[in-house]
C-alpha cells in the first residue's frame, strides 16, 4: 500500500514539475465584425470567442504571475501587456455591440 501511494505522489509531482516548466502562451485576439453592418448570429459568434480569448488570457496570466514568482523577472510586463490587449478587445467589441444594436 505504501508502495502505491508513493508511486502516486511521485508520478504527481512529476506532472506538476512539467506544469511548472511549460511556456504560458498567449493566443491572438478575435476579429471583431463590424457591428453596424454584421449579422445577428456574427455578432453572437463574436462574443463567444471574445468569452473564451478572455477565459485563455486569465490562463494566461495566471501561468506568466507564477512564472514571476519562480523567478522570471519580465513577467509584470507580460502580465500588463495581456491586461492591455483585453481592455482593448473588450472596448473594440462594445463599441461594435452598440453598433449593432442600435441599426
Amino acid at each position: 500500500m505504501k508502495k502505491r501511494v508513493a508511486v502516486v505522489v511521485l508520478m504527481a509531482g512529476m506532472g506538476f514539475t512539467g506544469l511548472a516548466r511549460a511556456e504560458c502562451a498567449l493566443g491572438s485576439p478575435p476579429a471583431v465584425p463590424d457591428g453596424s453592418k454584421a449579422a445577428e448570429a456574427e455578432m453572437q459568434a463574436a462574443s463567444a470567442a471574445v468569452k473564451k480569448f478572455m477565459a485563455e488570457t486569465q490562463d494566461y496570466m495566471s501561468c506568466v504571475e507564477f512564472e514571476g514568482k519562480s523567478g522570471n523577472g519580465n513577467w509584470q510586463k507580460k502580465y500588463n501587456d495581456a491586461v492591455d490587449q483585453m481592455q482593448k478587445l473588450a472596448s473594440d467589441f462594445n463599441k461594435q455591440l452598440k453598433a449593432f444594436k442600435s441599426k
